[in-house]
């Protein structure tokens, strides 16, 4: 408009002055405020909080997960995260034994912790007694009759890898006859020696725990079945009783893992990217 001054330009000096003191603001402000709230030459009224939240943390907690995360990247084969059931719904296995209790055979460690994904220790680890008879079928801590579908039953035919189900928990068990029942061989963490095991434990001595643990193992032998008393037709799993796929009850039957196991002492696998 005719008449109005024109607007003059500041010159870039004051935006760089101004931008400094901007800083220093900022950095006295933060200062002020650690002084305050955490500084130990101040009143530090925010450090009875930190303080609160470091009881909270554990070290060994801390130690147990550094611990899971080495065995994720110790095992050749790809682990998967799977969903955890219940403290106390878990076998009492886990009290002392991890997700992954395979460790001494390099050679076959990772393999055998597969196996962990669909059966139950007891299914490989349960010492029969003479004339006692077993029946394997699907288990699961929170479903009395699981129908599935259960994971690795079957193949995805676009892909070819095992469809998951939609049953993240049940596995392969046995149960024994007794008395005209069929009774589940897993001990729980909720039975009544588990419970009263863990309220006492850290009371007791090495010799005391031993003593208690072979309560644990009666009936469980340490090494578990070969690979063919399974893998074979005829085996103690009947895979198409246990809803496994036609094609896949096959492979599994004809499964010549306990060949590789025991012809081979040493695996090699070629450098794709020298």
């Amino acid at each position: 408009m005719p008449g109005k001054p024109k607007r003059l330009e500041h010159p870039k000096i004051v935006y760089f002055v101004g931008f400094i003191f901007g800083l220093i603001t900022i950095a006295v402000v933060i200062g002020v405020a650690y002084h305050l709230s955490f500084s130990p030459h101040g009143p530090a009224v925010l450090r009875p909080l930190t303080a609160k939240f470091e009881e909270g943390k554990s070290t060994i907690l801390d130690e147990v997960r550094q611990h899971e995360e080495f065995e994720k990247h110790r095992h050749f084969h790809h682990t998967v995260s799977n969903p955890q059931l219940p403290e106390q719904k878990r076998p009492v296995c886990y009290i002392c034994h991890s997700d992954y209790p395979h460790g001494k055979n390099k050679k076959v460690r990772a393999l055998l912790n597969m196996h962990t994904q669909f059966f139950v220790c007891e299914t490989c680890h349960l010492e029969q007694q003479e004339g006692q008879a077993a029946t394997y079928k699907w288990y699961n801590p929170l479903d009395d009759d699981p129908k599935g579908p259960f994971f690795g039953t079957s193949y995805d035919p676009a892909t070819g890898n095992l469809i998951e189900g939609d049953d993240p928990y049940s596995k392969i068990s046995p149960y024994i006859h007794a008395g005209g029942k069929i009774e589940s061989a897993i001990q729980r963490q909720d039975a009544p020696l588990a419970l009263d095991y863990m309220k006492v434990k850290d009371t007791l001595t090495p010799e005391q725990r031993d003593n208690v643990k072979k309560k644990f193992h009666v009936n469980i032998k340490a090494k578990g079945h070969e690979c063919k008393t399974c893998h074979s037709k005829g085996g103690i799993l009947n895979f198409k009783q246990l809803g496994f796929a036609e094609n896949r009850a096959m492979d599994l039957e004809q499964l010549n893992i306990a060949g590789m196991m025991t012809k081979y002492e040493k695996f090699y696998i070629p450098n794709l990217f020298q």
